[in-house]
């Protein structure tokens, strides 16, 4: 009965069409951590059943990011409707403990769509899915990477050589990627002319080993990439790169470097919990 009046109050005057029968997933959430939800398109509405827990989006720029909070309660539902016309619906229960306060959505796990569609569009939908992958979606990569940059900032590496200041702000591991959110700080009375940022990944000691190894990561996306940097300025940007691990005896290192000069940060990092 309470999934009828969500459905009433949403608007949804006519039937919602799932393609199959299927068991509602469950989403934990709890008020010391917020829960990001990420859909595969923007959010056009959405709706808890309890006051006990809220779903907040962007309301006046259509965005794919929602954040989902709870206070200890009974558990509820969540009803979220996408642009593209897609249901989703989650069971929610309250949680001390959020192994993993971020979650992508994949179209698949939608229940149905809010209006009816032809039988051509359905066709067309599953073939782009079986013959698309997010690492070929460039659209939703940027979107995923707009919406990194609006969460709140859990990772606060810093390193400062001169006047430049290079800090990690996130870092999120999604399916076989890994986004890394930067943030580039020019202190200086100079601009800072961007030439690169690279990420290695690096096993051993350079003074001391041997074997000493330096894999590169080579970015499948970068998003606000900026050619300049101008004095008393900061600019943030996001790298997905393949998804990497670090064993005990290896380290993250990012190079950043101007353009024709010397200046630059190089950015260490051995564990990334």
């Amino acid at each position: 009965m309470k999934k009828i009046l969500i459905l009433l109050s949403l608007g949804l005057f006519y039937p919602v069409h799932a393609t199959n029968t299927q068991i509602l997933d469950t989403i934990y959430a709890n008020s010391t951590m917020t829960m990001a939800l990420f859909f595969p398109s923007d959010i056009k509405q959405g709706i808890t059943g309890s006051e006990h827990f809220v779903f907040t989006y962007n309301r006046e720029k259509e965005q794919n990011l929602g954040l989902l909070k709870a206070v200890k309660g009974p558990p509820s539902n969540l009803l979220v409707i996408t642009t593209d016309g897609k249901v989703y619906s989650y069971i929610l229960r309250y949680a001390e403990h959020l192994e993993n306060p971020n979650r992508f959505i994949s179209v698949q796990e939608s229940i149905g769509d809010a209006k009816r569609r032809s039988k051509e569009e359905i066709q067309l939908e599953e073939d782009i899915d079986i013959n698309i992958s997010v690492n070929d979606s460039p659209e939703l990569l940027r979107r995923s990477c707009e919406s990194l940059l609006n969460l709140p900032e859990e990772k606060h590496i810093r390193k400062k050589e001169g006047e430049i200041v290079l800090t990690l702000k996130n870092l999120k591991y999604h399916g076989d990627n890994v986004f890394l959110q930067f943030e580039i700080e020019n202190k200086s009375g100079m601009r800072f002319d961007f030439d690169y940022l690279k990420i290695y990944k690096v096993n051993g000691n350079k003074k001391r080993n041997a074997s000493y190894q330096e894999l590169p990561l080579e970015p499948v996306y970068v998003h606000n990439k900026p050619s300049q940097i101008i004095p008393n300025t900061k600019v943030r940007m996001v790298y997905v790169v393949p998804k990497f691990t670090i064993a005990k005896n290896e380290k993250i290192v990012v190079r950043l470097k101007e353009l024709h000069t010397s200046r630059g940060v190089n950015l260490i990092k051995k564990k990334f919990n």
